[in-house]
């Protein structure tokens, strides 16, 4: 399998079960901030995939 499509994949479900902590414990307690924590890096996996996939010009106009 591609690297890019690990990232992505692992990256939304961390993302997905950060989420689902983040809903079932109580604002402030350590697991809701574990699940914070844990977003942040499933956001950051997600978005490395998905750019490291981008060519340097993709966004430009031309």
């Amino acid at each position: 399998m591609e690297r890019f499509v690990r990232l992505i994949v692992a990256g939304g479900l961390v993302l997905v079960g950060a989420l689902w902590l983040v809903d079932l414990f109580a604002r402030g307690s350590p697991q809701w901030l574990v699940g914070i924590v844990l977003a942040i890096l499933g956001f950051v996996g997600v978005m490395a995939g998905i750019f490291s996939e981008l060519e340097s010009g993709a966004f430009s106009v031309e």
